[in-house]
């Protein structure tokens, strides 16, 4: 087997609650987060190229050292000492600064697809890898549903027996989380506005009982930009009722009830050109093409 190609989905979180600032600057928190299918498409190549790794990746996004598939795919070659070379490239679709761990899901799906590529069967050596990369990316290498605690190293499957559909809503705006972290380290009093609190929890129906929709950076986020409550409030004038921002923003999720009928309301947003949307639903498992 020379080619490989992995899905690398997005996540949204259903829940995120920051606990504390921990001794190393990082935060604990506790978060239940899920796949959805949105995803780029990564491949990878054995290759006879003069360079070890070769990528091919939108260049706005990040330059090759600092991508995280560079960084993942250095990281194994070095741990299991590969002596292939490799060329990889990616199709972007999961926007970038928009809380869905885009980055996080290419540096696990490229730790798992380099697994595939060359038989290799070492999952706690790829997590010990996936922490140095990035909080969110042990989560990915799941593939599934899970609570999240510590800084993301802490990963418990969790039971959705049902498939969740979202809209999602991309509001335009590219949310950089070491700064809304920073943010947050310095406005906890936000969280006691009276013009937010009506925002701040939301109800949605899964797995048979009742969820909390709740977000540490909700506040945060509407105090840094009007544009989340506006739509808020248009979500709440349309009768979505269950809506959260997913990570650190900028993605405004809504969980879809089976028993409502949205079209006429989806077709309104769609054509408000402040923001895009798309439909979206639960996502689990690895989806893998070889040559």
């Amino acid at each position: 087997m020379n080619k490989i190609k992995i899905l690398s989905p997005a996540k949204i979180n259903l829940d995120l609650i920051v606990l504390n600032k921990r001794n190393d600057n990082y935060h604990n928190i506790s978060s239940l987060m899920q796949p959805i299918s949105l995803y780029d498409e990564i491949e990878i190549k054995v290759s006879d190229s003069k360079n070890v790794l070769n990528l091919q990746f939108p260049n706005e996004i990040a330059d090759f050292e600092e991508n995280l598939i560079t960084k993942a795919a250095l990281k194994f070659i070095d741990y299991f000492s590969i002596s292939s070379h490799l060329n990889i490239s990616v199709k972007k679709r999961i926007p970038v600064g928009a809380g869905m761990g885009g980055g996080s899901s290419n540096a696990a799906s490229t730790l798992i697809a380099l697994s595939k590529l060359f038989s290799i069967d070492n999952f706690d050596a790829l997590k010990g890898i996936a922490i140095e990369l990035g909080s969110d990316v042990p989560f990915f290498l799941y593939s599934r549903t899970a609570r999240v605690g510590g800084r993301g190293e802490i990963v418990e499957p969790y039971n959705i027996n049902e498939k969740i559909k979202y809209l999602l809503i991309f509001p335009n705006i590219i949310s950089e989380t070491k700064l809304i972290y920073s943010l947050l380290d310095e406005n906890y009093d936000l969280l006691k506005k009276d013009i937010i609190n009506p925002y701040l929890k939301k109800l949605a129906f899964i797995n048979g009982k009742d969820f909390i929709l709740e977000n540490t950076f909700t506040p945060l986020l509407i105090e840094q930009n009007q544009k989340y409550l506006d739509i808020f409030k248009i979500l709440e004038n349309l009768d979505f009722d269950a809506y959260s921002i997913s990570g650190t923003g900028s993605t405004i999720f809504c969980v879809l009830d089976s028993k409502k009928n949205y079209l006429e309301s989806i077709k309104y947003l769609e054509s408000n050109e402040d923001f895009s949307t798309m439909v979206a639903e639960s996502f689990e498992g690895w989806h893998f093409s070889f040559d």
